[in-house]
């Protein structure tokens, strides 16, 4: 049973089914036979979903690329620790797959070591805890061969020099396992940032474990957590510390886990242990096309000046990235900002620099790089799931469809009384739903791509795709939609309708925008349908009239919104504006990692991490 194989995504968290002791045999495998990376284990619960979940700024960074070491990453085993998360599973595979929290792992963990003469560090939690752990290890465990405690205080986990001292103490006391404490997400940050210098095995981020083993914290009772309740325990016994991750934000991240689909939750052909029995995939045709080990597809993305939203794209791709099973390619194109810093921060991703500004010329460097097919080009601004992605490369697959695009949603969260009005109007055009354009991406397959050869300098690459193919050699598929975040202001919708109207009259196709006018006329039903009518047409004609203005004067020939890349921009349809930190969430992330008062400045990883976590 391999990790690969039985990977799922929840609520945009990547999950290892496993049984327990398929987990402990995949440790003390790992903790035997040392790798180059070493074997980080984190407990996916409702928490991690809603740090590390689709639309929350800390999405895909624990597959960034440590920026010492480019060659140093650890590699994630995420295991199920939260009875939402097991139950959703169930619903999914067919399958009922056990909680595995660190609190029940940590004691046959230890037990091994025990076994094996690892030599064991614990690193997090109070002084005072360290010394109870000390009494209880000599009572119950005489054989445990402990290496070192360390309590560091928030400012010297927040400090990113104090810490690569800490990793670096660490490692001279010889640490094999390490267990970490910090709490989510600071534990899970410290250890993808610093975990390979400590020189450790395996290292847990198990959370409050040391506090359960020295007796601080009681545990629930069995009876309450196999009921799904250790939650509400765990309240009672800190209501003011947990009271914002249980009231506030794990309802949020619940029923981000809970609108999961079948589609949606792929992230490779799940299986479980073949003493049981096969259970239906998630998937209907499980990419049996693609031989094992190989690519799925390649994904190429251009990017002009995209630093605001790069990490978001690739966050929600950066596990099929991180293990190589699709090809990610960012071409930045007359970038004169952070963009392909930031971009090279995730592990498997390539990044490219070209001078010109041109999205088609970034295609074209992107094809004459990649080696896989088929392929998906898609926007740098454009959030899609791993689901989708693979929905879409098997779509192509078929010898009879040679491009496709997935679903995808409009996101007007925030946006003014016009922009939800045209946009209304918009998704009731009927024959958006049979076209390659307007979901922020499409794919190709090889013999699609090779209809029209190299990308032509054309504004409007997508309409330009969409006129090469018949209808019945393109699919608009109904996989889980992309997020398609529109305008939050009119001037900013303006300037992309300019744009737009400026790749109508390149493709000579000034016919098909009458049509879609007189659809969204066809289409009213009562008053408020004639109100997004007329913002419609009222957009429409402004941006017919301000094309020829712009082309006219020494304006930039690319017009777009930068409203939807601010951090304030809405998040996703199927997760509830809550999901973002609640105001006692993001003090309390902004004090884990700001730095201390003359302290260094923290690099790429952190400098970022503030930003994304406010």
């Amino acid at each position: 049973m391999t990790v690969n194989d039985s990977r799922i995504v929840l609520g945009g968290s990547v999950v290892d089914l496993m049984e327990m002791k398929d987990a402990l045999e995949r440790i003390s495998n790992h903790l035997t036979n040392r790798t180059e990376a070493p074997l980080a284990v984190a407990s996916v619960n409702l928490d991690h979903v809603h740090h590390f979940g689709t639309g929350a700024h800390l999405a895909g960074i624990l597959h960034r690329v440590p920026p010492k070491n480019r060659s140093a990453s650890v590699e994630w085993l995420k295991l199920i620790d939260g009875a939402p998360l097991a139950a959703h599973a169930r619903r999914l595979t067919g399958h009922r797959w056990p909680r595995i929290a660190g609190s029940d792992l940590i004691g046959p963990i230890l037990e091994r070591a025990g076994h094996l003469g690892v030599r064991v560090g614990f690193l997090g939690g109070m002084e005072e805890t360290h010394q109870r752990l000390r009494s209880e290890f000599a009572r119950s465990q005489p054989t445990l061969r402990v290496a070192g405690y360390w309590a560091p205080s928030r400012e010297v986990v927040s400090d990113p020099a104090r810490s690569a001292a800490l990793a670096a103490e660490i490692k001279s006391a010889d640490v094999d396992l390490l267990v970490v404490g910090l709490g989510k997400p600071r534990q899970e940050l410290w250890i993808a940032e610093h975990g390979p210098q400590t020189g450790a095995t395996v290292l847990l981020a198990f959370g409050a474990v040391v506090d359960f083993m020295a007796g601080r914290v009681r545990r629930a009772p069995r009876w309450v957590a196999n009921h799904g309740l250790e939650w509400a325990w765990r309240l009672a016994i800190e209501p003011t510390r947990l009271a914002s991750r249980y009231l506030v934000d794990g309802p949020a991240a619940y029923l981000l886990v809970r609108r999961t689909s079948k589609s949606d939750a792929v992230y490779s052909r799940v299986k479980r242990p073949s003493r049981l029995e096969p259970h239906p995939s998630l998937v209907t045709n499980p990419h049996q096309s693609v031989a094992p080990g190989s690519r799925h597809g390649a994904i190429i993305i251009p990017a002009h000046n995209e630093a605001d939203v790069i990490e978001r794209t690739l966050g929600s791709i950066a596990g099929l990235a991180a293990e190589g099973q699709v090809e990610v390619i960012v071409v930045c194109n007359g970038c004169t900002d952070s963009t392909a810093a930031l971009a090279r921060r995730f592990a498997g991703v390539v990044v490219l620099e070209i001078e010109n500004a041109s999205k088609p010329g970034a295609m074209n460097v992107g094809d004459d790089t990649a080696q896989s097919w088929p392929r998906l080009y898609l926007d740098a601004d454009i959030e899609i799931t791993p689901g989708a992605v693979l929905d879409v490369f098997e779509a192509v697959r078929s010898p009879s469809i040679l491009a496709a695009r997935p679903a995808f949603s409009y996101d007007t969260t925030g946006a003014s009384l016009p922009v939800r009005c045209y946009y209304r109007a918009r998704v009731r055009i009927p024959d958006t739903g049979a076209v390659l354009w307007g979901a922020g991406g499409y794919a190709l397959s090889a013999e699609g791509h090779d209809r029209f050869g190299r990308f032509p300098e054309l504004t409007a690459d997508d309409a330009f795709v969409d006129s090469v193919f018949t209808e019945s050699e393109k699919r608009a598929l109904s996989s889980v939609p992309t997020l398609v975040r529109t305008p939050r202001h009119a001037a900013g919708l303006l300037a992309v309708l300019t744009r737009q109207r400026r790749g109508v009259v390149e493709l000579d196709t000034a016919g098909s925008t009458q049509k879609r006018v007189l659809a969204i006329l066809a289409s009213v039903r009562g008053p408020a349908d004639a109100v997004d009518a007329c913002w419609y047409g009222v957009l429409t004609l402004a941006a017919r009239l301000n094309q020829p203005w712009t082309a006219r004067t020494s304006l930039p020939l690319w017009e777009r919104d930068d409203s939807s890349r601010s951090e304030e921009s809405g998040t996703i349809p199927s997760a509830p504006a809550a999901v973002k930190p609640a105001a006692a969430a993001r003090a309390y992330l902004a004090a884990a990692t700001a730095p201390p008062s003359g302290a260094s400045p923290i690099p790429p990883v952190g400098a970022n991490l503030e930003r994304q976590i406010k």
